[in-house]
């Protein structure tokens, strides 16, 4: 498929579209032209109403319709973290299932495009079974942070000669992770975007569907709270990416913005570095992708005795007694 006089967007591109180069076709046509379509935006809100399970969803018969809703959708769930976890999941959904029904050697060549990996097939007694560097199998890995899943874990991959060895359906399963985190990636990328005004009543008629993300409450992370208010010199890496961005994101649901200047001045009070900074910022938003919590006070001890001997005297004693007075109640 061609744009105009533009490149052409190959079968692959289509069916992929957080492909590297489906982003880049996709950036060469201007937001107003790409958006000009009635049948563009009316399948836009189709594509987000899907993810949100309010309809189902067929594949729009224009090619371009349905590529270029893609990215549409991704400007509008962009506007909210539950909408770009739905919508995220959803379009990985799809992209897996295009995957699961590829041949082995389109689905060598798609695990590259997609995600600048290579993987190689060999036939085992009529079975194919896949091979992937392991250091290239750890960047994606690290990259898209599905460690945090167990099934993803080095440890549990069959490993020899250097490389991590899938079955069809474990690769199918490892696609779908990857493209989840792909397009997500994208679709964060878009927030600080300008929001395109023929997406406007498409955020509306959508975002009335979103799930309402309520503030957590309890007194198990009111010591987050005392913590800011008491800055230390030792530990304040730890401090932040396992404390205090997971408290401010996601407990006390403050803003990005909100959230890095109250960590920040935090931080400042032992000195801060353009890498401090960049660290901070980075954990806020690492801490709001992946709906991270702060360690509840009652399992500190315990399950995290680095974290505990940090922190300050009055942060100890003051949540202690609030222990004490809850066990008394």
């Amino acid at each position: 498929m061609s744009h105009g006089t533009g490149p052409l967007l190959s079968d692959l591109e289509l069916r992929y579209p957080f492909a590297p180069q489906s982003r880049k076709f996709f950036e060469s046509i201007p937001v107003e032209e790409g958006l000009a379509s009635g049948e563009v935006v009316d399948h836009t809100e189709v594509r987000l109403m899907n993810a949100l399970g309010r309809s189902g969803y067929e594949p729009h018969i224009s090619e371009l319709v349905e590529f270029l809703s893609f990215f549409a959708g991704a400007f509008v769930a962009s506007q909210d973290p539950v909408l770009t976890s739905r919508y995220s999941k959803k379009e990985a959904e799809k992209s897996k299932a295009f995957f699961s029904r590829e041949n082995v050697e389109t689905r060598t060549l798609v695990v590259s495009e997609c995600f600048g990996v290579e993987l190689r097939a060999a036939g085992i007694e009529d079975r194919v079974r896949y091979e992937i560097p392991f250091e290239k199998y750890l960047m994606l890995v690290s990259r898209y942070e599905l460690g945090k899943t167990p099934e993803w874990k080095l440890v549990r991959q069959s490993l020899a000669s250097g490389f991590v060895y899938m079955s069809d359906n474990l690769l199918n399963d490892f696609f779908e992770a990857c493209a989840r985190a792909a397009v997500a990636e994208g679709v964060r990328n878009l927030r600080r975007a300008p929001f395109p005004k023929q997406l406007t009543s498409v955020k509306s008629n959508v975002m009335r569907y979103v799930p309402v993300q309520r503030p957590r409450v309890g007194k198990e992370y009111e010591y987050a709270e005392d913590l800011l208010k008491h800055p230390v010199s030792d530990g304040r890496h730890r401090l932040v990416w396992l404390v205090l961005a997971p408290y401010l994101v996601n407990v006390k649901k403050l803003e990005d913005e909100d959230a890095i200047e109250r960590i920040r001045a935090f931080v400042a009070a032992a000195g801060e570095t353009s890498e401090m900074k960049r660290f901070v910022e980075y954990n806020v938003r690492r801490a709001r992708r992946n709906g991270l919590l702060p360690p509840r006070f009652s399992n500190l001890r315990v399950e995290h005795p680095d974290i505990y001997g940090l922190l300050p005297k009055e942060v100890l004693s003051s949540a202690s007694n609030a222990a004490q007075k809850g066990a008394k109640r």
